[in-house]
């Protein structure tokens, strides 16, 4: 039995089973979590300061610059728009990585995961819309008037006016008052997801609390 145990001990320590070891640990310290959630922040972060190139780029392809001088200046209004909403997206994401931290340090963290996930895309996507449909669009009715809906097509969705989210209810009422709507749509969508983050804290403390609360009967009980 002796040499059994001796021989088992020997194999579990080749290489192979370290590594593997390793990888437990890695799971175990809850340090994937933590990495992937600093992932999603710097992605989305690095794809929000991007997007207003993107769409500059998308722009001056379309020949949407043809129209005339006064296209020209409202959309360029409007694009310094996407750029100021987009760089506050940007820090949003960028400074909200920092929480990983305190997600690794959860006894339950899937639903710290999710929660601070869903609330840090709630906030980002109302900034996009609010500050977007209110500065953005405000520009645009100044310059275009009734044509203002078209260059806002053209800047969120695709050169030639069209796009998926553009067919959806509340994305063609706020195109048509985006001043108002954007705002509105943003508050709400922040609210919301704020709303069935904190949903995911609760059950996340009441587990906490539970296991707490069993761990303090364990002791005393002896």
């Amino acid at each position: 039995m002796s040499d059994f145990n001796a021989a088992v001990e020997k194999i579990t320590k080749n290489p192979i089973f370290t590594f593997s070891k390793l990888s437990l640990d890695f799971f175990e310290k809850k340090k994937l979590f933590k990495l992937i959630f600093t992932f999603v922040c710097v992605v989305m972060a690095v794809i929000t300061l991007v997007y207003p190139f993107i769409i500059l780029g998308r722009t001056i392809n379309s020949g949407y610059f043809n129209f005339g001088i006064q296209y020209a200046i409202a959309f360029i209004f409007a694009w310094l728009a996407v750029v100021a909403a987009c760089w506050l997206g940007f820090y949003l994401w960028w400074n909200r990585r920092k929480k990983a931290a305190e997600i690794g340090s959860s006894e339950f963290i899937m639903l710290p995961f999710f929660s601070e996930i869903l609330i840090t895309f709630g906030e980002w996507l109302g900034i996009l819309f609010g500050v977007i449909g209110a500065v953005g669009g405000l520009f645009a009715l100044i310059f275009l008037g009734r044509y203002s809906t078209g260059m806002l097509l053209a800047i969120l969705f695709s050169g030639d006016g069209g796009g998926l989210l553009a067919g959806l209810p509340i994305v063609g009422g706020l195109l048509k008052y985006p001043v108002i709507f954007g705002p509105v749509v943003g508050v709400l969508i922040i609210l919301i997801s704020r709303f069935f983050a904190e949903m995911l804290w609760v059950l996340a403390a009441i587990a906490n609390n539970t296991k707490e609360t069993s761990r303090e009967l364990k002791k005393k009980n002896g």
